[in-house]
């Protein structure tokens, strides 16, 4: 199947699902709790705009297999695989802040292909396709050549887990950080805080206890881009470790030795 073919619809599956989002913005939604945890919300929107999208994958493409946050793995006998988190963000979404996206990649024989990224909130479209380059809308984009880490601009995220090893490791690194560099940024969505980098508009981003939904897209808009996407460790990136560290290429030994200074590079 023509890669083209499969980008562009999945460029219009990620606006027709954005659009939804902003729909359910301005009339209202429930609102639940995952694992009965109070940080981890999922809301009626995340849930319908999850059917939309499995819906329609499965009625065009019946033998693709699909990961997504809501309704988790279904297996398909192709080789094409779509991993998709409805809304990332959902704590911003649920609250009117409109830093949330939507996340679609596609992989074939494992190896990911395709990644679309729409922030409906910013009127935002990022993109990917292998060997092709990165994109917002139909702009070329590329990492930073920021190379200082006191010019560095950065952002992480934090675990819904407040009481776990990693999510102390986190507040270190965010404390050791802080202060020498240009500044950390926090928005609540792992998709965007890696377009972002992607685009020059952050140097770094790193963040534990991450799922492959949050992170599938945005790693080849990034790489397609220029930058570099790791473990945390710096050893090949595998979403079940849940530690990742992105870059623009340029910080990545250099953020690799303060992560290992701290401690902070265990996985």
């Amino acid at each position: 199947m023509p890669t083209t073919h499969l980008l562009q619809i999945a460029k219009k599956l990620a606006h027709d699902a954005g659009k939804m989002a902003l729909k359910f913005q301005q009339k209202g939604f429930t609102v639940d709790f995952k694992d009965g945890n109070p940080l981890n919300l999922v809301t009626e929107a995340d849930k319908a705009v999850d059917d939309f999208l499995v819906k329609t994958i499965r009625n065009n493409f019946p033998d693709h297999s699909i990961l997504t946050e809501e309704s988790g793995a279904i297996d398909g006998p192709g080789d094409y695989k779509w991993i998709i988190d409805p809304i990332d963000g959902t704590s911003n979404f649920a609250h009117g802040i409109p830093l949330f996206a939507i996340s679609i990649a596609i992989t074939h024989k494992g190896k990911p292909i395709i990644g679309v990224v729409e922030i409906p909130g910013l009127k935002e479209s990022f993109w990917a396709q292998e060997g092709n380059g990165a994109y917002i809308g139909m702009k070329r984009i590329e990492v930073s050549k920021v190379n200082s880490f006191q010019k560095a601009l950065m952002a992480t995220g934090f675990s819904y887990d407040r009481q776990g090893e990693r999510f102390d490791k986190n507040m270190k690194i965010f404390h050791e950080f802080y202060k020498p560099s240009l500044g950390l940024r926090r928005s609540g969505s792992a998709a965007m805080d890696l377009c972002f980098l992607a685009c020059g508009r952050y140097d770094a981003f790193w963040e534990y206890d991450l799922k492959s939904w949050d992170i599938a897209a945005g790693k080849i808009i990034v790489e397609e881009a220029g930058g570099m996407v790791t473990n945390i460790d710096g050893t090949p990136l595998n979403p079940k470790n849940g530690a990742l560290l992105a870059t623009n290429g340029s910080l990545h030994n250099t953020l690799l030795e303060k992560l290992k200074a701290l401690g902070a590079d265990k996985i």
